[in-house]
């Protein structure tokens, strides 16, 4: 078992959103001194912000909204992706050299994200789509002390601190506010845990195909009231485009 993994019951099943809400038993939070990643990010944070700052507010680039699968009121809440569950968003990356290589020396590394929620802005109560990663944040431009600028898990408050980490469990309930003069930005990560296969096309498909089908319940209601049985067989159906795609997406990035 690998660093960090101490923290996780490795008979806990995989858990995904489309199931219902996250009821086991991983913490909200895990040291993030157990990951030796961990001092690779706290390291390069302000060649990270540098990076952003230049993008953002010296080139004046615009960032676009970030994707929810569900329709609940976000506003003030866009990112620039780097990659999604394996996916890699090759113009962002170009813009941001020294960023990505930084996450590329991540091993397990299936998303990365940079995040900025604007000022006077909430995210309301949700729960992540899959315990199946360690969410990780490191903060580059924080405006405030946790009053002012913060995020809960279940019942734990924290506030960010510029070149600082911390990793929690993105499928239990949480919420983030930003109730200052200013944007704050951080950058996101999430490191797939080995023991639920790691960053493999597989593995990101099935997180891909819960994020389908929740985006799916909430335009066709019947979809709410499937089975169980039914709803993993409709689980592993969207799964499987998601993973070829992956698949030859990997090997097309292997020959160039």
């Amino acid at each position: 078992m690998e660093a960090g993994d101490r923290s996780v019951r490795a008979s806990e099943p995989p858990h995904y959103r489309i199931y219902g809400d996250y009821a086991g038993a991983e913490p909200a939070f895990y040291p993030p001194d157990d990951f030796p990643w961990v001092d690779t990010l706290r390291r390069n944070w302000s060649v990270i912000r540098r990076e952003f700052e230049d993008y953002a507010y010296r080139q004046g680039h615009t960032l676009k909204p970030n994707f929810a699968p569900d329709p609940v009121p976000l506003s003030g809440w866009r990112g620039i992706p780097f990659f999604t569950c394996l996916r890699r968003y090759d113009e962002n990356c170009r813009r941001f050299p020294e960023t990505v290589a930084v996450l590329e020396s991540i091993p397990n590394l299936a998303s990365a994200f940079i995040n900025l929620l604007e000022p006077h802005s909430r995210l309301p109560p949700h729960h992540g789509d899959t315990n199946t990663v360690y969410r990780v944040h490191l903060g580059l431009i924080v405006p405030g002390g946790v009053d002012q600028c913060g995020m809960q898990v279940d019942g734990e408050r924290v506030g960010w601190r510029e070149g600082d980490v911390f990793v929690f469990n993105d499928a239990r309930r949480h919420f983030v506010w930003n109730d200052s003069e200013r944007d704050r930005v951080v950058l996101v990560c999430d490191v797939a845990k080995p023991q639920y296969g790691g960053a493999t096309p597989r593995a990101c498909a099935k997180v891909l195909g819960s994020i389908a089908i929740t985006f799916l319940q909430t335009r066709l209601r019947p979809l709410r009231r499937l089975p169980p049985a039914a709803l993993r067989g409709l689980h592993e159906a969207a799964s499987l485009p998601f993973r070829v795609y992956l698949t030859l997406h990997a090997r097309r990035r292997r020959r160039s």
